[in-house]
């Protein structure tokens, strides 16, 4: 009986222990199956993590701008080869501030967590004296910032109000003399013996130098847009001198100036004929202008053996320039100090600077040095 009993409990006691072995193993099968589908699950988000981390530095790396991610901490995470190149090197983690060292970036981030996700914002700030148009946006975990540089834009910008206010100034001028001149010829003044004569060749004066603005703006236009065909040929240096003497003679003589030629010798230039002589015609024609009276006007030419470029000169007699105006001299309606006084467009010497560029040449300026007083004007061709 004993036995039977003791053989009870043992039966019992395995039947027990299949029983636990049997629940743990099926609840290690349903642990392996979690974990398994987990591994999964966190391999194909760890997979969208790699892919997203690779479109997001493919992205930064085609950016034009420079473009910097940084954390909720403000630290740098991500910053592209054009923000190394304007801020330098960086290590994952720094704070925004020791890479770009500004504050202004740094708020405008704290302002695109405070906006929150899919919110953005723009603003322009000045980084080391540079102006930079800023745009961020927060989403998720970071801020992205993208810097634009519109220093040239700020640039056009301005040179584009310069342009409107010296035309404007320009255009005044001849239009209220024709105003005034006409006034005065439908008057009783107007029609004395001899005074309307006097009266319509001023008008007629007037309307030349709105033509001669209107003509030189065309053409500069027409150049700078690379309408003007340019034909370069070998031309000896000296034939493009002959037509703008020949124009200016009447001009040069009334101001009782003598024009010294140097004769260049045998030196050739590969230019457009019409083009190189209004180039010389227009800095010539300011040369005279600016000269005193009684002055003179020298030109010269010469090879240079370094480069193989000839360089003619064209001096004058007058004050020089200020050393502002020789930095913009050859800008468009920019007119120096010396010249407010005097009829023009301020457009002649510009129309010489980007005909010299489409000869592949240069054209610059420079004073004479002490005690000698003029300027001197030097325009760069290429050897034939």
């Amino acid at each position: 009986m004993i036995h039977l009993v003791w053989f009870a409990a043992v039966l019992l006691l395995a039947l027990l222990a299949i029983g636990l072995w049997q629940r743990e193993r099926i609840r290690r099968q349903q642990f392996e199956r979690q974990l398994r589908r987990r591994t999964q699950e966190m391999g194909t988000d760890l997979d969208t993590m790699a892919v997203a981390c690779s479109q997001m530095t493919t992205a930064l790396a085609s950016s034009h701008y420079p473009t910097i991610v940084v954390d909720h901490d403000l630290g740098v995470q991500l910053a592209n080869q054009r923000a190394i190149e304007t801020f330098g090197p960086f290590q994952p983690g720094m704070s925004l501030i020791n890479l770009t060292r500004t504050t202004a970036l740094e708020q405008i981030a704290q302002d695109a967590w405070d906006i929150g996700p899919g919110g953005d914002l723009e603003r322009t700030v000045r980084i080391e004296d540079r102006p930079f148009k800023v745009r961020a946006e927060a989403s998720g975990e970071y801020v992205g910032l993208s810097l634009e540089d519109v220093t040239e834009v700020q640039r056009l910008s301005r040179a584009r109000q310069d342009m409107i206010a010296n035309l404007s100034h320009e255009l005044r001028t001849p239009i209220a003399s024709i105003r005034l001149l006409a006034e005065t010829l439908t008057s009783p003044a107007g029609q004395a013996p001899g005074v309307a004569d006097n009266l319509i060749a001023k008008i007629v004066s007037e309307v030349e130098v709105l033509e001669q603005m209107t003509l030189e703006m065309l053409d500069l236009s027409s150049i700078e847009s690379g309408q003007q065909p340019i034909r370069l040929e070998p031309i000896p240096i000296s034939d493009i001198l002959v037509d703008p003497l020949a124009r200016l003679e009447d001009q040069a003589a009334r101001k009782m100036i003598e024009i010294k030629i140097k004769h260049p010798g045998r030196l050739s230039i590969l230019a457009d004929r019409a083009l190189a002589e209004r180039a010389v015609l227009n800095v010539l024609h300011n040369a005279i202008k600016f000269s005193s009276e009684n002055g003179v006007v020298s030109i010269s030419a010469a090879y240079d053996t370094d480069d193989g470029m000839v360089t003619l000169s064209i001096r004058d007699s007058g004050p020089g320039l200020h050393p502002q105006d020789l930095e913009r001299i050859f800008e468009r309606f920019y007119r120096a100090d010396r010249a407010r006084s005097t009829p023009g467009t301020g457009l002649g010497l510009s129309i010489a600077h980007h005909i010299m560029r489409a000869h592949g040449g240069s054209i610059s300026a420079e004073n004479l040095r002490p005690p000698e007083v003029g300027a001197v004007f030097h325009l760069r061709f290429r050897s034939a």
